[in-house]
């Protein structure tokens, strides 16, 4: 399985590649974002690479332009009960709050921050945690379903915006992770954990990190993630491009 995951950050230098090394593409399996990326950026990325596409929104609009804030409560009503197909966009589905099944994965989403101010795509921790549950409980069925089937068992991916507590988050409240995060992760134990949100400081390159049986990723830019009976190898922006997405033999 190899997927080329994008988030938080713009990079010219690997739309430049895309456009030199399009054949480079074609090993991809799917197209995920972490969020806080504009529309046009995920369209472009999405055209050239024509693999399926999953995504969370982050804590920021994508769209064009900002969304007037005096109208967000009553666009979110609104939302709620008549734009029923909002988890499709972009050409792709979604995931917050959602189960997906591609090939032998599972894949859920959590979309936003933790909230500091009145903008959309923001929840306090117990506000995210019933998103958690709500998801736990998709998985569980869908886990029941495929022990009485005799299905093989799928592993999870998870793709966030926000971190987890205490791996890679920051001190200030619009950086924090959520503590709900970490108890499904101790419960599910996904095989990878994506999220975004978090921008590189300094001398920094990637924040790559391992909680349990987990493999935790910023995807702050561009990270092509490729799994093999249960190892996962990353490729990170901050190496040479021309390894980004080397052909797999």
């Amino acid at each position: 399985m190899k997927i080329l995951a994008v988030s938080d950050k713009e990079d010219t230098k690997f739309q430049d590649y895309i456009l030199k090394n399009i054949e480079a593409l074609k090993h991809v399996d799917f197209v995920l974002s972490c969020g806080d990326l504009s529309k046009n950026y995920l369209e472009f990325v999405v055209d050239s690479v024509r693999k399926p596409f999953f995504f969370v929104e982050g804590n920021h609009p994508t769209g064009n332009k900002e969304r007037d804030l005096t109208n967000y409560y009553f666009d979110k009503v609104v939302d709620k009960f008549y734009n029923n197909e909002k988890h499709f966009s972009f050409g792709g589905i979604n995931l917050h709050s959602r189960v997906e099944v591609f090939k032998d994965y599972i894949l859920v989403g959590f979309e936003g921050c933790m909230r500091y101010n009145p903008g959309e795509h923001q929840y306090t921790e117990k506000e995210m945690a019933r998103f958690v549950r709500k998801v736990s409980k998709k998985i569980r069925i869908r886990q029941i379903k495929d022990s009485l089937f005799a299905r093989k068992k799928k592993k999870i991916i998870v793709v966030s915006h926000a971190p987890i507590l205490g791996v890679h988050d920051k001190g200030d409240v619009c950086h924090s992770g959520y503590k709900c995060f970490r108890k499904f992760l101790a419960r599910f134990n996904p095989e990878v954990w994506f999220h975004g949100h978090v921008h590189f400081e300094g001398q920094q390159s990637e924040q790559i990190s391992r909680v349990g049986e987990t493999t935790v990723i910023n995807v702050y830019g561009v990270h092509s993630v490729e799994i093999v009976n249960g190892k996962i190898k990353t490729v990170s922006n901050a190496k040479l491009m021309k390894g980004l997405l080397n052909k797999t033999a």
